[in-house]
């Protein structure tokens, strides 16, 4: 079963190489590689490799097996000040002993924006929009590999314009003989859509790898170091960065730094665990003057 996972595994890189050199239009939708989480914005998003709530499944639909317990978790995000945009999340994920399944939703507001004719002259205002429907499936098929996959239903509309799009996310989790170290590989955004504008939109295809390693430190107290490696096609390498101390599996700090963005790079963020009940905030300051990120979540283990 292992060797049919590693199979799986190097199958998947070779098919997203060749997928990515026949596919040189622009990107579009790209609400699909926004940070939903709280918990995972505040350590960099370093989070292909690690557990989390139910927003995980965004990040790689194969991590939900490592997640201890079934999650419901609504997020929402305030986004750079100068435009009243807004992101909400609801994401379920169901544990059902070696598998389990889940159910993602994400709604981008981006506010009023002007409409202006041809010389500049405003002449009314329309509201663009995005939403994203994800289903999820993830297994455990071997004591240390787990899979899973999301399939993804994306509508954007830019004025009259709109485009509906169908993609799908693939994830391999390694959880390793070696106690609290996760390796993982995410192929996202695989996918179509009807054209807007006589312009077909193509999705953001995204290579993750991840490492992710908890270190106990002293009675109570937990360190946690998270990797990600990250390309999105037609762009440069990434490096996505993070910690987060846990105090008796209560208190949550993070830290985050991203390497090769253009407009961020610190992050930050607090989580507090009441019984089954986990309150997150994370804080992302923008370059180039475009403000803050404010990321609230709130989830249930149950």
């Amino acid at each position: 079963m292992e060797k049919l996972t590693l199979l799986i595994f190097f199958l998947l890189i070779s098919f997203s190489i060749s997928y990515s050199q026949s596919n040189s239009q622009e990107n579009g939708f790209l609400i699909l590689n926004v940070g939903n989480s709280a918990s995972m914005t505040g350590k960099g998003e370093a989070a292909s490799a690690t557990s989390s709530d139910a927003t995980v499944l965004w990040y790689n639909p194969a991590a939900v097996q490592i997640n201890q317990y079934s999650n419901f978790c609504f997020s929402h995000n305030s986004y750079i000040k100068e435009f009243d945009i807004n992101i909400e999340n609801a994401s379920l994920i169901i544990k059902k002993g070696n598998y389990s399944y889940g159910l993602g939703v994400v709604y981008l507001n981006y506010g009023k924006l002007d409409k202006t004719d041809e010389v500049g002259t405003i002449i009314g205002e329309y509201h663009p929009i995005d939403i994203v429907i994800a289903g999820n499936y993830a297994m455990r098929i071997s004591p240390y590999f787990s899979f899973g996959t999301n399939l993804k239903i994306v509508y954007e509309k830019i004025d009259t314009e709109s485009s509906l799009g169908f993609g799908t996310d693939l994830g391999v989790i390694y959880d390793s003989f070696i106690k609290g170290l996760n390796l993982a590989f995410v192929l996202q955004n695989i996918g179509f859509s009807t054209k807007m504008d006589n312009e077909r939109i193509e999705f953001p295809l995204t290579y993750k790898i991840g490492v992710h390693h908890e270190l106990n430190l002293f009675e109570q107290s937990e360190l946690s170091v998270s990797c990600d490696l990250i390309k999105f096609e037609d762009e440069d390498v990434k490096l996505n960065l993070g910690l987060e101390y846990a105090f008796a599996e209560v208190i949550y700090t993070r830290l985050g730094y991203k390497i090769g963005y253009d407009v961020e790079n610190f992050s930050g963020g607090l989580g507090i665990k009441l019984n089954n009940y986990r309150f997150d905030y994370s804080f992302t300051p923008f370059q180039s003057g475009l403000g803050n990120a404010h990321r609230f979540s709130i989830s249930y283990d149950f």
